[in-house]
């Protein structure tokens, strides 16, 4: 029964309010919150802020680790470092590809266990009807075998699944999904209203990055000074979805980001930083691992451009506490928002333990300064980074 306690830190409760305390850590789980506790090893956190462990429901890569490629042991480090305490790396490959990796994936790290950050896999491809930064091959129609297929090199762990409404079948696919408790997520697509409630009916719970990659079909005015109604104007009054946003303010204009939270709020609004190989390192041009080709990074929200492909985005350049930071900032929410959206509203979608500071809740806490720089990340009450500054 191993226990940690987090001293004199200021502490966001799970009522949003930030207060001087003590957290206990025992066994993985919080155990106190008060003052005068003590434990097996202590952290200082005087002067310091700790919050919930930062949730990245989306991300391709991170550093020179790329899901398609790299091992999930050096995900897991450098993701810690930037304050996540779950991560659901992201798949966009041809789908033969996609299932060699999760079986390697799993092997390597013996069902995960390994990686207790990870929380399981996201399939962004191959049931799209547009790549957006991908490629053809990464695409498929849907099909029984393809979808059984990629199940069984997940083993269970597949925990969000991208579908383009519009496709055939895209209904019946996601009803099949969500009965297994696979989060489906509604992306890539140009689907007229009519197709997208279809899919919210079947269990659909998730849009895809807002406003990006969601393709604009020509809009006629159905009379002339009556402006037309699309697919996003639906999604952001409809209750039973949650909107990713790509919080760098380069995929996403500020004033459409507001606009989103008016309609949602942070209990429907989940910051991603659909990262890719390269986020978080200094600026400069990379190679990307395989056949992505060169890319250009300015800095963390200036997002990852493909030099071969006219700088077209490819992802974004963000870690998970740039997206945090740039919540309170970019978009000017306060820390408990900040924490909803990087934290809380992912661990509710996907009926996760943390997401909250609170006795039972998972131990899962970063401890940062005033300028969001991250002195320890801990997961189960472990500390898996601490700042060497």
């Amino acid at each position: 029964m191993r226990s940690l306690v987090i001293k004199n830190g200021s502490v966001l409760t799970a009522g949003g309010d930030l207060r001087v305390c003590d957290i206990l850590i025992r066994n993985g789980t919080i155990e106190d919150i008060g003052e005068g506790l003590s434990g097996d090893m202590n952290i200082d956190a005087g002067g310091l802020t700790v919050v919930p462990g930062l949730i990245d429901i989306h991300t391709h890569g991170i550093g020179r680790v790329l899901t398609e490629v790299g091992k999930l042991e050096d995900y897991a480090r450098i993701e810690a470092s930037r304050g996540a305490t779950t991560f659901f790396p992201t798949l966009f490959a041809p789908p033969d590809a996609s299932a060699d990796n999760l079986k390697r994936h799993l092997e390597e790290t013996d069902n995960l266990e390994k990686t207790p950050q990870v929380g399981g896999f996201r399939l962004e491809s191959p049931y799209l009807a547009y790549t957006g930064a991908g490629i053809s091959k990464d695409l498929a129609p849907i099909s029984a075998a393809l979808t059984k297929k990629l199940l069984d090199a997940g083993s269970g762990h597949i925990r969000i699944w991208d579908v383009s409404p519009e496709l055939v079948d895209a209904p019946a696919l996601i009803d099949e999904l969500s009965r297994l408790g696979i989060v489906c997520s509604l992306a890539h697509t140009q689907a007229s209203i009519e197709q997208a409630r279809a899919a919210v009916d079947a269990g659909a719970k998730l849009v895809t990055h807002l406003f990006d990659t969601f393709v604009l079909p020509e809009i006629t005015d159905p009379d002339p000074g009556v402006y037309p109604v699309g697919l996003v104007d639906y999604l952001l009054v409809e209750d039973r979805v949650t909107c990713e946003i790509i919080g760098d303010g380069t995929h996403v204009y500020p004033i459409l980001v507001e606009k989103t939270f008016r309609c949602k709020s942070t209990d429907r609004v989940v910051f991603v930083t659909d990262s890719n190989y390269g986020a978080g390192l200094p600026a400069g041009r990379y190679l990307l691992p395989g056949s992505w080709g060169n890319v250009e990074i300015k800095g963390p929200n200036d997002a990852v451009r493909m030099l071969d492909r006219d700088m077209e985005i490819a992802g974004s350049a963000l870690t998970p506490i740039d997206n945090f930071g740039n919540a309170v900032r970019l978009f000017g929410k306060d820390i408990a928002a900040a924490s909803a959206v990087c934290s809380k509203t992912p661990a509710k979608l996907l009926g996760l333990n943390k997401g909250e500071i609170g006795v039972g809740r998972d131990g899962d806490v970063i401890v940062v300064d005033n300028e969001f720089g991250i002195h320890y990340t801990v997961v189960g009450g472990e500390i898996v980074y601490q700042s060497t500054s």
